[in-house]
């Protein structure tokens, strides 16, 4: 998705109205997967994103403000930026503080997920195949009948009207806690969330497979990761679920001592409805910014 979706006008505050009246110089940091960009057309894997996209946005932030930058990276930019500091592509001192919502080191999906990864289902997907979730946009691609099909199989926690949801529980997981977003904001969740190569799916399943995506020599080097870290997690999350932020928080704690790391799970939320869900800005974004002031 577009980090517009971090300043949408259908709630009545968003996440970086909410930031900026807190004096937060706030800076939206849209990667290659980001539908606005042309490089989402393209074949990329997390490591791409780790060795050429966070380095590219945390140097110019510095450049451009001469500070360290704290970091809140949501879903798969989290392990990206956790792949990026291990392996040395962005310098510690960078990055004052980092909240990793709902993903860490460890891909954790729900039982669903983690069948379709365990059958490989992914290697059935052409690398260079756009899968997508508006249903009008679907073409006659593996990708998008294999998505149009198992959207209509796949059991839900919700019902709804609009297509798009499934298509996203489909291919990804569950992207929101239905009961927390608001009628004009669930219209929104096609063009949020419109598509993805499905290289970069494949290259997720992949990660998925072992308990970590973390390399031998990445295990090496856990002591770059000694900064405030915060975890947090929806316990409704149908996507990634709570178990893979906590097994990352224990490995860091492990490794690096507690006393910079922290973790919370939040009842009665899910997945995206953390930025665009009622209740999340009384109940979540306290913390998130306390944690980026850290």
């Amino acid at each position: 998705m577009t980090a517009l979706s971090y300043c949408i006008d259908t709630v009545p505050k968003n996440f970086v109205e909410f930031l900026v009246e807190r004096e937060f110089d706030v800076w939206l940091f849209d990667w290659r997967t980001s539908p606005e960009l042309p490089a989402h057309e393209h074949q990329y894997s997390l490591d791409d994103v780790a060795r050429y996209d966070w380095p590219a946005v945390i140097k110019l932030v510095h450049g451009e403000t001469g500070k360290a930058a704290s970091v809140l990276a949501h879903c798969l930019s989290a392990p990206t930026l956790f792949l990026a500091l291990v392996r040395g592509y962005v310098p510690r001192d960078s990055v004052k503080a980092f909240v990793a919502s709902q993903v860490a080191l460890h891909l954790n999906f729900t039982s669903l997920g983690e069948r379709k990864v365990a059958l490989h289902l992914d290697k059935l997907l052409p690398r260079r195949n756009m899968i997508h979730q508006i249903e009008g946009d679907a073409k006659f691609s593996i990708g998008d009948v294999a998505a149009s099909f198992l959207s209509k199989v796949i059991p839900t926690s919700f019902k709804c009207d609009n297509s798009a949801c499934y298509r996203h529980a489909a291919t990804f997981g569950e992207i929101i806690q239905h009961s927390r977003v608001d009628p004009e904001t669930h219209k929104l969740m096609g063009p949020l969330v419109p598509r993805c190569i499905a290289a970069f799916l494949k290259d997720v399943a992949k990660q998925g497979r072992p308990d970590h995506i973390l390399t031998d020599s990445d295990l090496q080097n856990l002591d770059r990761l000694k900064l405030p870290i915060h975890f947090v997690s929806g316990r409704e999350n149908r996507m990634f679920v709570p178990s893979g932020t906590e097994a990352s928080y224990h490995m860091l704690c492990a490794a690096n001592g507690p006393d910079l790391y922290r973790r919370t799970v939040y009842d009665g939320f899910g997945h995206l409805d953390f930025f665009i869900g009622k209740g999340a800005a009384e109940e979540i974004w306290g913390d998130l910014a306390a944690s980026l002031d850290r």
